[in-house]
């Protein structure tokens, strides 16, 4: 049952459409995907379009940009000209205004990562490892740690919101080749809905590695997500038509 089932894919859009295909042969259920995405700024705008639309035909999947926003608001964000407070500032006005909708009742991942509760204040995670990385100047392949959940009242949670569990940074020393640091990222989710969640996901990390990339000046990575267990539960005709159309479309370009 536990055996990982390990995807990788140059874009994160193959690597959803190759993970829906896995599902659907193992009874649109499984455990320990790890889905490992090559280069998080590859992206097919047809596709995405598809995905869109597929939210806009069924009320109870949210549309992909508002599934990564909770990740990483990347609308709001423009390298070299957004702060850190702006940046900030856009995103409470932007939630407050999503904070009535069920699914957001928790708050998001990226309030979690600016804003964690704690006994001693809030912490914002992000920044923080933001500014270490800045300010070190050996990092000796150092491992930053965003931790989403709040054990007190989420860790015995079966179903339901934060899914995510953490996320790491990792960050690589610079090469001969280059004097630049090279940074990845993981996440790990407790139970990830493949139908509604998975894609957005995905778009979020990905725009999320990008925007650390550009506030620390170093080399973009790579996106590795563990999935602990993955399924479908609706609609499993058309994500499997969408996922072949999609794989189809990738060895076109090949």
């Amino acid at each position: 049952m536990n055996t990982p089932l390990i995807i990788n894919r140059d874009s994160f859009q193959t690597a959803w459409a190759e993970a829906i295909i896995a599902l659907s042969r193992n009874r649109w259920e499984q455990w320990n995907i790890v889905v490992h995405i090559q280069n998080p700024t590859t992206f097919n705008q047809e596709k995405h379009e598809i995905m869109c639309q597929f939210a806009l035909n069924h009320e109870d999947v949210i549309e992909p940009n508002k599934v990564a926003y909770t990740i990483f608001p990347f609308k709001l964000y423009q390298p070299g000209l957004t702060t850190r407070e702006r940046l900030h500032r856009g995103y409470w006005m932007y939630f407050r205004k999503t904070r009535h909708m069920a699914h957001s009742a928790w708050g998001t991942y990226f309030e979690r990562m600016i804003r964690y509760p704690s006994p001693k204040g809030d912490i914002d995670q992000l920044s923080s490892i933001i500014d270490n990385i800045n300010s070190r100047t050996t990092n000796y392949c150092a491992a930053h740690v965003m931790i989403i959940p709040e054990p007190h009242r989420d860790i015995n949670k079966i179903m339901g919101a934060p899914c995510l569990n953490y996320l790491t940074v990792q960050v690589e020393n610079p090469c001969l080749q280059t004097d630049r640091k090279t940074i990845s990222l993981l996440a790990v989710y407790r139970n990830h809905d493949f139908r509604s969640r998975a894609y957005g996901n995905y778009l979020g990390l990905c725009k999320l590695l990008q925007y650390i990339v550009s506030e620390t000046n170093s080399n973009l990575g790579m996106i590795t997500c563990l999935s602990s267990h993955a399924k479908i539960r609706n609609d499993k005709g058309s994500l499997l038509q969408i996922a072949t159309s999609f794989l189809r479309a990738e060895e076109r370009n090949v």
